[in-house]
């Protein structure tokens, strides 16, 4: 995954309860090409990665347990503005201790707009 939306400001990004591989921090725009860059051998593992101005930042990470990841911004007024994502690794049974049912009143945006919510899960 990579953070780097060429902008002024210097920005951090979060991953709450888990680490990633800080790979690569490098100026410019972010190609395929620059994974032949990345720092397989000693990269660094963290909780949060900065990207600075007109840079972009690379990071590797395995998801390996069931349930939901928020890597949200650190910058307070994005946070605010809801500058976040989640990455939902599904587990092959349902089960609330994994991951909680979302919220009725969420607000979805982009490719799942227009999408029907998901069953909620009551559990057994």
């Amino acid at each position: 995954m990579y953070f780097g939306p060429l902008e002024r400001s210097f920005q951090s990004w979060h991953l709450d309860g888990y680490s990633f591989f800080a790979v690569a921090v490098e100026p410019g725009t972010w190609t395929p090409e620059k994974r032949k860059n990345y720092n397989l051998l000693d990269a660094v593992s963290r909780h949060t990665i900065q990207v600075y101005p007109k840079c972009w930042a690379a990071i590797l990470l395995t998801f390996d347990n069931c349930g939901m990841w928020n890597i949200r911004s650190e910058n307070s007024e994005r946070r605010y503005l809801g500058q976040q994502l989640y990455a939902s690794v599904l587990s092959p049974e349902k089960s609330l201790r994994d991951e909680y049912n979302m919220p009725e009143s969420s607000l979805q945006c982009g490719l799942v707009k227009d999408k029907p919510m998901i069953n909620p899960y009551a559990g057994a």
